[in-house]
Parts: C-alpha cells; sequence; structure tokens
C-alpha cells in the first residue's frame, strides 16, 4: 500500500485525503486544528463560491452534503462605473447553472475530518516545519503540501513568471452578515452574486453564503486598491467594527445599495465570521525537495493562490485537488518523480490554470478595450450575459481569446448575433 503524508487540512488536504482513502492509500494528514477547532475557533478562508461544475467533484466522491439546505445563488448582478457617482452599467446573468453555492469552510472541514477517520483516516495535530517537513517526506511514498504559510510552505518555490504579481494587488475584508433574503433587493428578481466595481478604487461583492449554522447569510467582501477611497478596513479589529465600516462606505459610494442592507448585522453567536488581510496573487512551481530527498507537490490553492476578484480560486483549487488525486491513482506503482510531477502540473496547467488565472488578473487591471466591448454589450443583451459571459465563469477557457482581443471580441458578438437571427 501506498503511503501519501499531506500537510494541511483545508478543503484541498481532505478532499483529497478522502479521494486517496477511497482508493485504498494509506494517507496521514498533518493538521495544526482538529475537526472541532475548525467548527468552533476559526474564521473561514474566504468566501469560495463554487460552481455546480465544481460541485460535480464532491458528488462523484459522495461528499457533498449540503446541495438541499445550501443558499444558491442564480448568477451575477453587476454595477460598474468609472468613479464613484458616475453613471452606471448594470448588468445581469445567469450562471450556467443555480446549483452552485459557498458553503461554510468551517463545516464542510469538520465533515469531512470526522467522516476520514471514521473510515480509518490518520490525522497528526500539529504544527509541521522544515525539520517535521523533512521527516515526514522520508517516510512516505509522496508529500502533498496543502498549506502555503509556516516553513512548510518554503518548501516549494515560487514560479515568478506565472505569478505575475509580486506584491498584493488589494487589501482584503470580509464579513458574514445576516438579515435579508437579497441584497440586491427589487432591482434583481433572482438571488445574484452581487459585484459593484469602482474601476478607480476596487470592488465588493456580496456573496449568498450557507454558514456552519445552516443560516442563509451574505458574505461581503472588499477588495479596494491600496490607498483609494474604498480603503477603510485597515484598523478594523471585530466582525462588527467590519460592518459598521462596511456600511458606512456602502452609504456614502453605493447609495443604490444602502437601503436594502441598512439593517443587515453580522451572524450572531460568531466571533469568527470575518476576515481581513492581503497577498500577493502565487503560482508555485510542480514541486519541490526537502533536505531527504523526499518530494513535496503543492496543491489545491497552495499551488495557485488567486485574488477573489474573479470568483475562479476555490474553484481552480477543487480541480488542481481531483487532478493530482487521479494522478497519483493513475501512477500506479510507478515511481513518483519530479520529471511526473512537472508532466502533471503542466498539463492542469494547460487545461485548466492558465485560463483561470488569466481571466482572474485581467479583472485586476484597468478594463481592457476587449473587455469594455464584452461588458457593454452584455448589458444590452441579457441573453449574451446569460450565455456568452456570466454563463462561462465556470470554464473560463470560453472566455479566450475574445476576451482580451478587441477584434476578436466584436466577432464573438457578430456571430453571436447572427446566430440569434437564424434562430
Amino acid at each position: 500500500m501506498r503511503k501519501i503524508a499531506i500537510i494541511g487540512s483545508g478543503t484541498s488536504g481532505m478532499l483529497c485525503a478522502l479521494a486517496l482513502q477511497q482508493q485504498h492509500y494509506e494517507v496521514v494528514v498533518y493538521s495544526e486544528r482538529n475537526a472541532e477547532d475548525w467548527l468552533r475557533r476559526s474564521a473561514p478562508t474566504g468566501t469560495a463560491y463554487l460552481y455546480d461544475s465544481t460541485i460535480q467533484i464532491e458528488r462523484v466522491l459522495g461528499i457533498e452534503h449540503w446541495q438541499d439546505s445550501a443558499f444558491h445563488g442564480d448568477g451575477v448582478f453587476l454595477d460598474f462605473m468609472p468613479t464613484a457617482g458616475a453613471e452606471t452599467l448594470v448588468m445581469k446573468g445567469l450562471f450556467q447553472s443555480s446549483l452552485g453555492a459557498a458553503i461554510d469552510i468551517r463545516m464542510r472541514v469538520h465533515r469531512w475530518m470526522n467522516d476520514f477517520e471514521a473510515a480509518g483516516g490518520k490525522i497528526e495535530i500539529g504544527a509541521v516545519d522544515l525539520e517535521g517537513l523533512n521527516q515526514i517526506s522520508a517516510s512516505n511514498d509522496l508529500t502533498l503540501l496543502a498549506v502555503g504559510k509556516g516553513e512548510a510552505g518554503q518548501v516549494v518555490p515560487r514560479d515568478a513568471a506565472r505569478s505575475v504579481y509580486d506584491k498584493p494587488q488589494r487589501n482584503l475584508c470580509m464579513v458574514i452578515v445576516e438579515g435579508v433574503e437579497n441584497v440586491a433587493g427589487d432591482r434583481c428578481d433572482y438571488i445574484p452574486v452581487k459585484f459593484n466595481f469602482f474601476a478607480d478604487a476596487g470592488e465588493y461583492f456580496w456573496v449568498p453564503y450557507t454558514h456552519k449554522s445552516g443560516k442563509h447569510t451574505w458574505c461581503v467582501l472588499w477588495e479596494p486598491k491600496p490607498g483609494k477611497y474604498l480603503d477603510r478596513f485597515g484598523e478594523v479589529s471585530n466582525a462588527e467594527e467590519a460592518w459598521d465600516v462596511s456600511r458606512k462606505v456602502i452609504k456614502e459610494f453605493a447609495p443604490y445599495e444602502y437601503p436594502f442592507i441598512k439593517d443587515m448585522e453580522p451572524v450572531a453567536d460568531d466571533p469568527y465570521c470575518w476576515l481581513k488581510g492581503r497577498f500577493p496573487p502565487t503560482v508555485r512551481q510542480a514541486c519541490g525537495r526537502t533536505a531527504s530527498g523526499g518530494l513535496v507537490v503543492p496543491i489545491g490553492d497552495t499551488a495557485m493562490a488567486f485574488d477573489p476578484i474573479g470568483g475562479q480560486g476555490g474553484n481552480c483549487a477543487q480541480k488542481n485537488t481531483w487532478h493530482w488525486a487521479q494522478a497519483i491513482v493513475a501512477r500506479g506503482a510507478e515511481p513518483f518523480t519530479e520529471a511526473w510531477a512537472e508532466e502533471q502540473w503542466e498539463e492542469f496547467w494547460v487545461k485548466h490554470g492558465w485560463a483561470s488565472w488569466t481571466f482572474n488578473n485581467i479583472l485586476l487591471e484597468p478594463l481592457t478595450e476587449a473587455g469594455g466591448i464584452i461588458l457593454d454589450y452584455a448589458a444590452r443583451d441579457r441573453v449574451f450575459a446569460d450565455t456568452a459571459f456570466i454563463g462561462n465563469f465556470h470554464a473560463p477557457g470560453n472566455f479566450f481569446p475574445w476576451f482580451e482581443d478587441p477584434e476578436a471580441a466584436k466577432n464573438k458578438i457578430a456571430l453571436y448575433q447572427r446566430r440569434q437571427t437564424a434562430t
């Protein structure tokens, strides 16, 4: 029986552990937190709205337990403006499927850790430093890195060419609040992921969110550009302060939205329902080696850490984790080598990674000519928004080349119009 070590017990670590356990691998997960720590004494690590096609991975493994009770989103509702107070471009569009959802990571990990142990899996609680990682990698056939912080995260280098950015592009703050069914009120007749883009200052988003308590809540995620007028969250130290600043900023710069959200409050009895921070979007290399020569492969959002702006991070992380789980099984009894790791990483990059990364990074930059053409037309043609724009968020490869090439964007719209006329 081949032995696999997984460093980190977030969603990527536990999904991979369960997938390999089902294939009869001897898997040990190393975690700083136990299941109860995750559920009761941890902040969520992000919003992670997963599209239906991503959640399908969990269904295949039989580890999706929240579909019937989750707070599902139907699509996107966007208010876009060059600056606060300017004329607003409004766009609505539906996702490819309305079965996507943002499920509190704390609830998912708690369930998966308990299920993994109940099926005979082993979880070692405690921090893993470089020496610990060295010993772990020496005694296992393969070590998977599912945590980017701490000493262990230093083993796999950053890929400077693919990472693009060497510093954070946004200051981040999120808080989970409750009190309304639809943050867009009567402006939208479906449950949206609500986007608010201020081209000169940053963005904020409302994500329908299934809290660990089972409540249907909303996660408001702020992404101000450093030093710009939305950047007001540097001094907040708890959920109440984060929400107080949120409400004031919305009232000042998004008065169209304030009446619908003004009476909301942070989720009761959850002091951890908020988070702030900043990090550079990062792509790591395919693998690293410990002092003992053990191979370490990054998976999930340790392999690719996205800025949240384009809704690609959690989805790409789950696809990446699934790719590695399948690759490990397909390897059979053959040794896990650097050449194998690099081949698998390139295969994933071509199939999923590059498109998710490129699309997401385009949204971090000033609106391109091609993006402006697409956005303007999608705002005027709801069917185009549904089928060609928002409907492709789950599969960003479908955005290219027309999302970055003005002539390709015009041709895409013209082709769409001809097809509409023909039908």
